[in-house]
């Protein structure tokens, strides 16, 4: 079989198999909304920290950044902020990446040695930086490389129409069981001469798949090319069980599937739009480097999410709080905290919108990148009253 007909039998696979696989799950209505009563400041770490940075994780007393610096892309830090080492710069070689690193869902894997494991992705290869190893020999050390391409895209023109058309297998991906052979991936979605696909989602071990019995994404309006539509979510797992959420970022939506148990559920704020409302259109911005997004004061949810053992927290904007802010593209957020059964746990305000957030769980701090032009910083909040 020549390779296009196979991508495009894949892909008609997949769209047919979406249909037959649809089952829909319960979602348990719920009320967080507006319930924050203290207001948190950031404090500012006082450390020397890297330029662009893009990323954070807070794991076994280490503080890990991603940066895009001269210096490397991976800093590690005590749980102090003491700068403890900086590993992996650009080029070609076994311990080096040929772009700029990308983590995978902020996932840390733990070796059978003990080891603290950080995968990551360059451009069609998952490299695992063995980060114990290399704070030990003051050299970066991979562990483990494995081949992985995590999208393709084909146009062609129809025979019989004379009408362009693409297939787009795009997804986003995490990996199961502590293992980088055994991923989840997620088709965003794909177009096979303008039939549009619902967003699957297929288990992977090695180069094997493995169909679930029901989709992840099981309600039928989610269906359509991502993330152009207004569904948009990205998932997140809980640090050791095959557990995943998915928060939405244009609806008071969390999807919760534990992939070990068979079982899926979703939360959803009570009184607020559901899939069945016609959603208002988000306005669109241009960013400086002359991409176009769209945002809505009136829609945005969730924004981000640290994960910990006992719960996880969102950046939420879908409150009084972040909605009556005049600076609608970076409003300051609130903190809500869910258990992984999907109960309201807390919530309070941020005094500054964040980014690329990590949660220290021994200490019970939040840190997160404050939206700046002039300067790198990363803000600690204490969340220690919220539980």
């Amino acid at each position: 079989m020549r390779p296009f007909s196979a991508l495009f039998a894949l892909a008609l696979s997949l769209f047919i198999s979406c249909k037959q696989q649809y089952r829909t799950i319960d979602v348990h209505e719920t009320d967080f909304q507006n319930k924050s009563e203290l207001l948190i400041k950031g404090v500012p770490v006082k450390t020397d920290l890297p330029l662009y940075i893009y990323g954070m994780i807070c794991c076994d007393s280490l503080n890990i950044v991603m940066a895009q610096d001269d210096r490397g892309y991976v800093f590690v830090y005590s749980s102090d902020w003491e700068l403890l080492d900086v590993f992996s710069g650009k080029g070609r070689a076994r311990y080096e990446f040929i772009e700029r690193p990308r983590l995978i869902s902020n996932q840390v894997l733990k070796g059978d040695d003990g080891h603290l494991l950080l995968p990551l992705q360059d451009q069609e290869c998952i490299k695992v930086l063995d980060i114990t190893e290399s704070l030990r020999t003051h050299k970066a050390t991979i562990s483990h490389i494995r081949d992985f391409n995590p999208i393709d895209v084909t146009e062609f023109e129809s025979s019989v129409t004379g009408r362009k058309s693409m297939i787009v297998l795009g997804f986003g991906y995490l990996l199961l069981d502590n293992d980088i052979n055994h991923t989840l991936e997620v088709t965003h979605g794909f177009t096979i001469q303008d039939v549009e696909g619902t967003a699957q989602y297929r288990i992977r071990h090695d180069s094997t798949f493995i169909d679930k019995p029901w989709m992840l994404t099981s309600m039928e309006k989610i269906a359509g090319p991502q993330p152009d539509d207004k569904f948009w979510r990205p998932f997140f797992k809980h640090p050791q069980r095959n557990l995943i959420i998915e928060p939405f970022e244009y609806l008071n939506y969390i999807m919760f599937y534990d992939l070990d148990n068979d079982n899926a559920f979703a939360i959803h704020q009570s009184g607020s739009l559901t899939f069945d409302d016609d959603l208002p259109q988000p306005r669109e911005y241009e960013d400086e480097e002359g991409f176009i997004h769209a945002a809505n004061e009136t829609d945005r949810c969730f924004e981000n999410v640290a994960v910990a053992d006992s719960c996880f927290i969102t950046i939420y904007l879908n409150g009084e709080y972040s909605l009556s802010d005049e600076n609608w593209e970076y409003p300051r957020p609130e903190v809500v905290i869910f258990d992984w059964e999907g109960n309201f746990i807390n919530s309070a305000k941020l005094d500054t919108f964040i980014d690329c957030v990590a949660f220290d769980q021994k200490k019970k701090i939040l840190y997160g990148v404050p939206h700046s032009d002039d300067v790198e910083i990363i803000l600690s909040y204490d969340l220690s009253p919220l539980f």
